[in-house]
């Protein structure tokens, strides 16, 4: 920030960042409620520990949105870290609070809402989380309240990995598995969650789940973290199918910056209009990668 802003004003770090829809809709929701203000991108190529730091000596300062690369390292800089976020060991929100720096994790109600409609056809089965970064540890996270007890997280180094997994996360008991053990997973599960990069712009066309398995996605919740591009090839897999239900990123999505938006403001979020908004931007210009 070359100049403190004026005005009250929240933002989101990260690198890069200049591609987030988040400003989109936060600015959207900030003016539904006639509030004054604004969000902005802050790209952070650094690190994020002292910037943060000079963020809360402004009087302005009302809110942050963190991605990558500092979900997990901005953890240094707060005063307080909400007991989920240390669970996930990420914070992707960050609120001014009377004893310091508080940091949130609201991807975790990301995937809650996004999964939520369909509670009663997960409960009591075990899940799949493609993926095994912080965008799995938020998914895993959210399966207790949806009383999904267990969750095959698959990477393609699941031994390299086992040390910074626990053998439960936030209750959900966590099984570490190569892909090479996916076929029997997907067979046992009754949602799958796509947390990996593959199939985001620029490469729409690939998919963590292999052509010669895609069948048995039939009849599972299949849910792909990503929302640029809006249908990915997981979720045509998984239409093509028979899944019981496809869901894509952009719910969650508006969910997490909904949960975020009532840690700063207390006030709920205009939804609905947010989602149409990013639609209408993503077919308006060329895909980019989301935050």
């Amino acid at each position: 920030m070359k100049k403190p802003l004026q005005e009250p004003f929240y933002g989101v770090i990260g690198h890069p960042v200049a591609q987030s829809k988040s400003p989109l809709i936060h600015n959207l929701a900030l003016k539904h409620h006639a509030m004054r203000g604004s969000y902005v991108a802050l790209d952070t190529p650094g690190s994020a520990y002292a910037f943060v730091g000079k963020l809360l000596s402004l009087k302005t300062f009302r809110g942050l949105n963190v991605t990558i690369p500092h979900k997990s390292r901005i953890m240094e800089a707060l005063d307080v870290v909400d007991t989920l976020a240390l669970e996930v060991g990420a914070v992707n929100t960050v609120h001014p609070a009377r004893n310091g720096l508080a940091g949130y994790n609201t991807d975790v109600a990301g995937f809650v809402e996004t999964l939520r409609p369909h509670a009663l056809w997960l409960t009591g089965s075990p899940a799949v989380v493609l993926g095994s970064g912080g965008a799995a540890r938020a998914a895993v996270a959210s399966l207790l309240e949806l009383k999904v007890p267990q969750a095959f997280v698959v990477s393609r180094k699941p031994r390299e990995i086992s040390a910074a997994w626990p053998s439960r996360l936030n209750g959900v008991e966590v099984r570490l598995i190569g892909y090479e053990q996916l076929g029997a997973a997907l067979r046992e599960a009754s949602a799958v969650i796509n947390t990996t990069p593959l199939g985001m712009f620029p490469n729409p066309g690939r998919s963590p789940v292999p052509f010669n398995l895609a069948d048995e996605l039939k009849g599972r919740v299949c849910m792909d973290a990503i929302y640029n591009p809006l249908e990915t090839h997981f979720m045509k897999q998984a239409r093509n199918a028979g899944a019981h239900a496809v869901l894509g990123g952009l719910t969650m999505f508006v969910e997490q910056a909904a949960a975020a938006f009532r840690i700063w403001t207390g006030r709920g979020f205009p939804k609905q209009e947010a989602a149409e908004a990013i639609r209408k931007s993503l077919s308006a210009q060329t895909p980019g990668l989301g935050s």
